[in-house]
């Protein structure tokens, strides 16, 4: 057994998964539940950042407040003993899509199987009004069944208006506005700096697919 690196709450921290733009993440053991778990903490130069702290919780709600197989699971919202902000979420084995790509294309079947998926999840997601605004290869996990797992609502909003915006007839202003996801998957009216819906969404999966 890996030794742990140190622990959190019931948490004992065995090994790091990865970085990214706004956090770090570890796998860690449930002691509690006896489980492997994913758990991301806030960067260092972000923990500072209250605007940084609120993206991490946002996640944290978007995702915990959808409920589909090919969506990461949020397990818990904390706070350690150092002050840093955490999520504790669903420990997915397998490997990204931007890490498979790396070894060429996909095959048409099973690209078409796999975003087929990601737009199931993302249908999901739109129906309780969330928008993810950050899809690509790298927040996408293909497991060891080779099903996709949707990754990392960090800059994910939440529309104010009720509806089902799964249609993409009604563009809805979201909560904090802005330019926010990886400029060579968005949708060209958000580069221009207009809300982003679920139409902008699908743009991106178009962007993956064609990828």
């Amino acid at each position: 057994m890996t030794e742990p690196l140190g622990s959190v709450s019931h948490y004992e921290l065995r090994g790091h998964l990865g970085s990214g733009g706004m956090g770090e993440v570890y796998l860690a053991h449930d002691r509690l539940l006896n489980r492997a778990v994913a758990i991301k903490f806030l960067l260092d130069s972000e923990r500072s950042d209250e605007e940084g702290r609120q993206r991490l919780l946002r996640e944290a709600r978007a995702a915990a407040a959808l409920d589909h197989p090919y969506i990461c699971a949020i397990h818990e919202v904390g706070t350690d003993e150092r002050g840093r902000t955490f999520i504790v979420m669903q420990y997915v084995e397998g490997e990204t899509l931007a890490t498979r790509l790396q070894r060429g294309p996909l095959g048409v079947r099973e690209a078409i199987d796999l975003v087929s998926g990601i737009a199931d999840a993302l249908d999901a997601a739109h129906r309780r009004g969330v928008v993810h605004r950050d899809l690509k290869p790298q927040n996408v996990m293909i497991t060891t069944t080779g099903a996709p797992k949707l990754l990392d609502f960090g800059i994910a909003e939440v529309q104010r208006a009720a509806g089902d915006v799964s249609n993409g007839t009604t563009t809805t202003h979201l909560e904090s506005g802005g330019i926010a996801g990886t400029p060579g998957y968005m949708a060209p009216e958000v580069l221009q700096g207009q809300p982003a819906d679920a139409r902008s969404d699908l743009f991106s999966v178009v962007a993956v697919l064609f990828e």
